[in-house]
């Protein structure tokens, strides 16, 4: 089984792209305390990805530092890397969280771009997206 959930905070806002075809990814970086015997002894930083309109979604109403809670699954690659003093390729473990639910634990921001009636469209602090 392959489920990850994590807490954290945005370490930056998330980055929208259009890959067409109506698809549209989000990245940002979850910054994850590290705790030893109820002390923080250190942060994590995952990156995390979004797809559509939960990628919108937190686009819109996330910054960064916005608390939040995620759940999906782990998702790990070798990247090919040019190395700096020579063109031999070597490869590097890219990891990353593809995020299946995610929960708004702080206040969300309003969209200056929304209009007045779109209230119910957004999402409430705690309120779960899919």
């Amino acid at each position: 089984m392959n489920r990850v959930l994590l807490m954290g905070n945005l370490a930056r806002a998330v980055e929208l792209r259009e890959l067409g075809a109506g698809r549209v990814v989000g990245k940002t970086i979850l910054a994850v305390s590290r705790m030893r015997r109820g002390q923080r002894i250190g942060t994590d930083w995952v990156p995390i990805t979004l797809w559509d309109r939960q990628a919108q979604a937190a686009a819109r109403y996330l910054d960064k530092g916005s608390r939040v809670a995620v759940e999906g699954r782990l998702h790990v690659d070798y990247v090919a890397v040019k190395g700096a003093e020579s063109d031999v390729r070597r490869s590097r473990l890219a990891v990353e969280v593809i995020v299946d639910r995610i929960t708004y634990l702080s206040s969300v921001r309003r969209s200056s771009d929304a209009p007045e009636d779109a209230a119910e469209e957004r999402p409430a602090g705690g309120r779960t997206g899919r």
